[in-house]
């Protein structure tokens, strides 16, 4: 249901936090618009000259490293030379010929000071040392390698950073890798020329040091990195998307604003990161200049509401104040120089109080006559010691007739009324509560006889826990008039515990009579008839909403109920007779 505030909130309230609320709109769309039109200012400036900055280091990447990727081809097509002779030598010509190629792969170390080392995969004789610049390594073990699956399907790759061993420890370097063929066009060695990361890192550094770049290859596979990686890695599938879709642009991803540029000619793309806090600080500054600005504003235009409201609330104080104080006995004074339309609200309420004074004159003499004729109604009553008296001759009666049964349903039916009508508190002992229903099913066993069957579980601990008066008897009554019509065995089982460890006082009360209709909740008994709505009245107004009880078919047949309430140690905690019969509940 949608609550109208200017029905239920008070008028100054509304006045005040209307005038907020649409002020404070308007400096927040100001103050947005503000700061996203110059981020995506700052944002598109800095997108272009880093796009130029990337442009230029391709430029000095492509310089390098294809000097590094024809070499390799110059120098696979010599090793492949070489190895053709010593396949047809003797063993000296083996060891002579390997000697050779190693010279002239250190010449290319040599002549190239980007290159830090040259491993050779191959069958030749292996030969590793830390001290030499070219290592012959054995082909079978190029398998076990992590960047294997890289060259699998391919001639030559760029392989991401990884450690070797050098004479100067463990060493990172960046490696181009190269398969050998033979003039069978088979594979005979693969060339890892290896580069320290360091050195690889300067092509793509710029003069400030600060950027963090990444450069991948034609796969999108991330080589190496400036500063911290681990966003390259954990987003590497999008970037790849991002390459494929633009060889040039620009995306903001969290903090982070992307920056990518794939050369034309060449395999490589490179990636910078910026931190979108840094970019937009400067507009984030002048946004909270306008912000402060906005704020002092909505203060101004608040004192002015609170001013404007006072003046419209204070008659209508006076007046509610006037009300608050009605007696008959003293009025309260209201101010006569308003002329507008307070003032013939405060002539309508004089109006009003001379009515009132007119109208409980006549109440009290109607009061009198009311009275006198509720005494005589009550001294009609029936006198519940005049019920047991009389419930006792019948007694004799059938006693001097010999008629036992009657005698003895009698007998029950009186400690039945007797511990109903001898208690007026709301809550009594379970224990109390079991011994009134027990006298009811020995009153309904005598008639039954070996036909009903009835079983009292109940916890000890549970015997001295109050509950509310007669809670019991409508469920039972019940299972007799609806549950047990037209049936010859009935079994019906009282069982309480304590559950929700120590928190509530669970009664089930289960019978094998008639099972509930399916639409039995669109009928006006679904909430139990007016018995069972009785008690579920009373919980609701002892305890609160979260108690009650629910009514269901049981598992084994027929009818359960589940009822739960709190533990009650004492009768006087919550409620009592003037609680539930009050004119709230």
């Amino acid at each position: 249901m949608r609550v109208n505030p200017f029905k239920t909130l008070r008028i100054d309230v509304v006045f005040f936090f209307g005038f907020a609320l649409i002020v404070a709109a308007l400096v927040s769309v100001t103050v947005f618009f503000s700061y996203v039109s110059g981020s995506r200012e700052i944002a598109d400036n800095t997108s272009y000259y880093q796009q130029k900055l990337l442009i230029e280091l391709h430029k000095k990447l492509n310089t390098n490293l294809a000097d590094i990727e024809q070499s390799s081809n110059t120098a696979a097509q010599n090793l492949s030379d070489a190895y053709e002779k010593m396949l047809d030598g003797t063993q000296y010509d083996k060891v002579r010929g390997q000697a050779g190629i190693r010279s002239q792969l250190n010449n290319y170390v040599y002549g190239m000071p980007i290159l830090q080392s040259i491993h050779v995969y191959s069958d030749m004789k292996p030969a590793y040392s830390v001290q030499d610049y070219v290592q012959f390594l054995p082909l079978a073990q190029m398998e076990q390698e992590d960047w294997y699956e890289d060259l699998r399907s391919s001639d030559y790759s760029w392989l991401r950073e990884r450690t070797i061993k050098t004479n100067s420890g463990d060493t990172s370097v960046i490696s181009f890798a190269r398969r050998v063929y033979n003039r069978f066009n088979r594979s005979v060695a693969v060339m890892i020329f290896n580069v320290r990361v360091p050195v690889f890192q300067s092509l793509i550094a710029t003069e400030d040091n600060r950027s963090n770049l990444a450069l991948l290859d034609a796969t999108g596979k991330l080589i190496t990195a400036t500063g911290d990686p681990a966003f390259f890695l954990d987003n590497e599938a999008q970037i790849e998307r991002h390459l494929e879709s633009q060889t040039n642009g620009a995306k903001r991803t969290g903090d982070e604003f992307l920056v990518w540029s794939s050369s034309l000619d060449s395999q490589w793309s490179l990636v910078e990161i910026t931190s979108w806090s840094q970019i937009t600080a400067g507009s984030l500054k002048q946004t909270q200049i306008i912000l402060a600005l906005g704020i002092a504003t909505i203060v101004l235009i608040l004192l002015l509401a609170v001013f404007l409201s006072r003046q419209f609330v204070k008659p209508i104080g006076l007046l509610l104040k006037a009300m608050s104080n009605f007696s008959l006995s003293k009025r309260t004074p209201l101010p006569e120089d308003y002329k507008n339309e307070f003032g013939r609200l405060f002539q309508g309420y004089e109006k009003l109080t001379y009515r009132i004074e007119e109208l409980y004159e006549s109440l009290e003499e109607q009061h009198e006559r009311q009275r006198a004729a509720e005494i005589k109604a009550l001294q009609m009553m029936i006198n519940p010691h005049f019920l047991y008296n009389s419930l006792d001759q019948v007694n004799w009666m059938a006693i001097e007739a010999s008629q036992p049964q009657i005698s003895s349903m009698l007998a029950h039916l009186g400690q039945f009324f007797r511990l109903a009508l001898s208690n007026s508190d709301s809550l009594v002992p379970l224990s109390e509560e079991l011994a009134h229903i027990e006298s009811y099913l020995q009153f309904q066993k005598i008639r039954w006889e070996e036909g009903l069957d009835y079983r009292l579980r109940i916890e000890e601990e549970c015997r001295n826990l109050f509950v509310p008066k007669i809670i019991l008897q409508p469920f039972v009554e019940n299972a007799f008039i609806h549950g047990f019509h037209g049936k010859r065995q009935a079994s019906l089982s009282i069982a309480a515990s304590v559950q929700a460890e120590g928190q509530l006082l669970q009664i089930t009360v289960t019978d094998n009579g008639r099972q509930l209709q399916e639409n039995w909740q669109e009928k006006r008994s679904a909430k139990g008839g007016y018995g069972l709505r009785n008690v579920r009245e009373r919980i609701t107004a002892l305890f609160g909403e979260a108690y009650g009880f629910t009514l269901g078919n049981s598992p084994q047949g027929g009818t359960q109920a589940v009822i739960l309430l709190p533990l009650v140690y004492t009768p006087s905690l919550k409620g009592g007779a003037e609680d539930v019969e009050s004119s709230d509940h």
